[in-house]
């Protein structure tokens, strides 16, 4: 990931000032000592961070993904419909004038794992600039797992089509197309979308010279994720256990990490938590996976009597956020982030 990560060692409070690192923009070195409480039971802070944007989606990496004026993460590709001159194909009243491939391959590096990219509002926008004549239009776009169709005219008084599913996204001088299925054409993250452009026989030879020579398209999905949405990214989080003292923190008794996670982001998290050794390899300690919905919840793993011996080898944490859309869709904003705040808590005391 990008930049860095600083969290501090869980044995901060009782032992030393040491830090850790982890791979994106995540700090963790807030630390409030007067949370910390010692006895045969006692509290540590582990300290708060912050998870920005480009930590939980990987937008530097794809370069269509911009920034709208209202601050809305957005996919964009614009190009020009070429027109088909020879060996047109066919289809009754139908053949096709002009075609596209968009390509949509950066949009897989946007999560670290597979994802299902189920948006609210993708949209297509074609203008063609048609100022004499009439022409009516299938056009065909093949996607994954869908491969929507929509019909529609091109003429003086509607030269500019804009296909979705939601018509109170339209921008004035576009005329609206529904089309319902136009999500589903991107769900699986297709590495193209392509277009084909069918028009009425009779029609494109009345047509003036030229005139479909010209046709623009836009094709936007706003980063709305809509309630089947489903990704996951990791936080790396490095060194967060001090090889000095997990001998003295685990030799005995429990031990908690739990805290209070509030979420910017337009997703529900399930929240999962890895222990990793030295060399980046998952100890056998399993933990519940915790559910954040909405703007806030908190978080809570426990390592068990019979989990602790095996911490002996405990160094570094991943965090894996399972990112799921919710019934109320919101657009990602720029600036919105997900907070953590942590805290160990360990009974029996320890061993020294």
């Amino acid at each position: 990931m990008k930049g860095k990560i600083l969290f501090q060692s869980l044995v901060l409070c009782l032992c030393c000032a040491a830090t850790s690192c982890v791979d994106s923009k995540y700090d963790l070195s807030d630390v409030d000592t007067d949370d910390l409480v010692v006895g045969d039971e006692w509290v540590a802070p582990l300290g708060t961070g912050t998870i920005a944007v480009d930590d939980v989606i990987k937008v530097y990496k794809v370069p269509s993904v911009q920034i709208d004026a209202n601050g809305y993460y957005v996919a964009r590709y614009q190009g020009t419909l070429q027109v088909r001159k020879n060996g047109f194909r066919a289809d009754n009243d139908y053949e096709v004038v002009a075609s596209s491939t968009i390509s949509l391959k950066d949009l897989q590096g946007l999560f670290d794992e597979d994802f299902k990219l189920s948006l609210v509002d993708p949209h297509l926008m074609l203008e063609s600039g048609l100022n004499s004549g009439t022409l009516d239009c299938r056009l065909d776009i093949t996607g994954q797992p869908a491969s929507p169709v929509s019909f529609f005219t091109f003429s003086p008084s509607t030269p500019d089509i804009w296909i979705g599913p939601d018509a109170s996204s339209v921008i004035t001088g576009f005329t609206f197309c529904r089309n319902k299925e136009l999500p589903d054409a991107i769900k699986d993250v297709p590495e193209n979308l392509v277009l084909d452009l069918w028009g009425n026989r009779s029609q494109v030879a009345q047509l003036p010279a030229g005139a479909l020579s010209d046709i623009r398209y836009t094709f936007e999905a706003p980063l709305t994720p809509a309630a089947d949405f489903e990704a996951v990214t990791v936080e790396h989080v490095k060194e967060a256990f001090d090889d000095s003292f997990v001998d003295y923190l685990f030799s005995g008794g429990t031990a908690t990490i739990y805290g209070t996670v509030t979420n910017e982001m337009p997703f529900d998290l399930t929240i999962e938590m890895l222990i990793l050794d030295e060399f980046g390899e998952q100890l056998n300690i399993s933990f519940p996976l915790q559910d954040v919905k909405g703007a806030s919840g908190d978080i809570s793993f426990e390592i068990t009597a019979a989990d602790m011996p095996k911490m002996m080898n405990a160094r570094n944490i991943d965090f894996k956020l399972h990112l799921k859309g919710r019934e109320t869709a919101e657009t990602l904003k720029d600036g919105e982030t997900i907070s953590m705040k942590l805290k160990l808590k360990k009974t029996g005391g320890i061993s020294i």
